[in-house]
């Protein structure tokens, strides 16, 4: 996919050492565009409200960025930039306080990549653990729902064979740089996935497998997903710590169960007591993500849909055709924030409702009534 001028001026906020989508964003309020951000001459940035050494700060390192050398990496990479300004960077990661800038992406982004499973596990899969991401993530693929992952070995390896195996999609978040495939062993797999979905991470090109970015690409396999399936896992995981992203973010936690005296599905079982979803088979996940329905969807109904339960149906009578901030409908519904944000986005998707800016909604023009 050919680069759009504006990408440039997103890669290099991005490149900014220690600025963030916190920083960022305090700066772009300021100004139209990243483009006009970042041409923005010294002197107007350093008169802004803003702490002057982080300005300067912005001010020095955008010296040090020549861009087009930037922009020939991701070329020689053999990727692309999905911006937050393009229509293709994934709806469920725009509300992510922590979201990234830009994604380094090889292969495709989709519009149906909005309802994503993210299936995570241990590295060291018993045939058990394996069969159990293989076939849920087959299961799950054939009724057009990608299948989210983080290209390891083991469960998530599985899970995204299964998604391929099925003829379906399967998108692998990555804590390397895009150029950068590990384990090794799963380079082939990783072509795969480009043909049929695709590989992503927020790290510069050339980025290496150090540990410390892993947990930070944990984030980014949750908060893609409307849900996170522990396949299999010990008491002590790193998939434990996408469940703690996922809390975080509002997703939904399914885990299935193991035998007891199994160590390496320890940590599923743990889940389970502490109240994930018991999933014993693929109806579990579709109905507890209301996505029994999906599968209709290609085959384009007259009927309308409606708020699947209580919840939904409160918020949804907040929403009119004038926008209303998310803290209002908080405010209103006496929910928690998370559980208003998560069941908006479904509403979104559903087509019920639409945002209307930074946390805003209103009703989608179909379901005003």
């Amino acid at each position: 996919m050919q680069a759009q001028p504006h990408q440039q001026y997103w890669l290099g906020l991005h490149l900014v050492p220690n600025f963030g989508v916190v920083r960022v964003s305090q700066l772009l309020a300021h100004f139209e565009s990243a483009e006009a951000l970042w041409r923005a001459p010294d002197a107007s940035l350093l008169r802004l409200n803003l702490p002057r050494n982080m300005l300067r700060q912005f001010c020095d390192s955008r010296r040090k960025i020549d861009l087009p050398l930037a922009m020939e990496a991701v070329a020689r990479a053999g990727a692309s930039l999905v911006t937050q300004e393009d229509e293709n960077y994934p709806v469920l990661l725009r509300q992510l306080p922590d979201r990234p800038l830009l994604l380094y992406v090889r292969g495709q982004l989709r519009a149906e990549d909005d309802k994503c499973l993210a299936i995570v596990g241990t590295r060291k899969a018993s045939k058990y653990g394996w069969d159990v991401a293989n076939q849920l993530a087959a299961e799950i693929a054939q009724q057009g729902i990608t299948i989210v992952s983080g290209l390891a070995q083991g469960i998530d390896a599985a899970a995204h064979r299964g998604a391929l195996e099925a003829g379906g999609r399967t998108i692998a978040m990555i804590g390397t740089g895009i150029d950068r495939i590990y384990p090794r062993e799963n380079a082939d797999l990783a072509e795969e996935i480009v043909a049929n979905g695709a590989i992503v991470s927020e790290m510069p090109p050339g980025t290496m497998p150090l540990a410390k970015n892993f947990p930070q690409r944990n984030r980014l396999i949750s908060g893609m997903s409307l849900g996170v399936l522990v396949a299999e896992a010990p008491a002590k995981s790193g998939a434990l710590n996408t469940v703690s992203h996922a809390l975080d973010q509002g997703r939904e936690v399914f885990a299935a169960p193991h035998n007891i005296f199994s160590l390496s599905g320890r940590g599923c079982n743990q889940l389970i007591q502490e109240g994930a979803k018991l999933v014993a088979d693929v109806q579990d996940i579709l109905d507890e993500l209301d996505l029994s329905h999906f599968k209709a969807q290609t085959r384009i109904t007259t009927e309308r849909i409606q708020p699947a339960n209580d919840m939904e149906d409160a918020i949804f009578e907040q929403l009119s055709a004038d926008p209303i901030h998310v803290d209002v409908i908080v405010r209103l519904t006496q929910l928690p924030t998370a559980t208003v944000t998560s069941t908006l986005t479904m509403l979104e998707l559903k087509g019920l409702a639409e945002s209307a800016g930074p946390m805003q909604y209103c009703r989608a023009p179909d379901s005003r009534r």
